[in-house]
């Protein structure tokens, strides 16, 4: 399982005591999969769990504490759409979105988190698609 986490810190909404939480990116079951937890010494655990990629406040989060990470086709495509239909796949998005990410991904690179860029690299290789993906990756 890949997964990136960041601890949290603030009030709680119910008691006002200091409560500390955690904000996961995970990759379970071949899916990705965002979590939040919050613990007060006041109150109960909270926790909520979500299938699909993480909302824009949780992967800026992830990005700032941990960096990003790129994903480069290298290589020729034999099937340009392997790479739509991976991107739609693993995000849910349009296809305008999709060959916005396919075009990055073949030039520059892909921007994700770590957890993205895992997957991803992981259903393209086993579609065929040769990629370059990490920290260092592109540059």
């Amino acid at each position: 399982m890949v997964e990136q986490a960041v601890c949290l810190s603030d009030a709680c909404e119910e008691c006002g005591g200091v409560r500390k939480g955690w904000v996961v990116q995970l990759v379970k079951s071949g899916r990705l999969r965002w979590e939040v937890e919050w613990e007060c010494p006041g109150c109960l655990v909270s926790h909520q769990w979500v299938w699909g990629p993480a909302p824009a406040h949780v992967r800026d989060l992830l990005i700032d504490r941990h960096g990003v990470e790129r994903l480069k086709v290298v290589g020729e495509v034999q099937k340009k759409g392997v790479l739509l239909k991976v991107f739609r796949e693993v995000f849910g998005v349009p296809i305008a979105e999709a060959q916005e990410f396919s075009r990055d991904a073949m030039s520059s690179g892909y921007e994700g988190t770590r957890v993205e860029v895992a997957l991803l690299s992981r259903l393209l290789r086993e579609r065929g698609v040769e990629v370059e993906a990490g920290s260092g990756a592109c540059g």
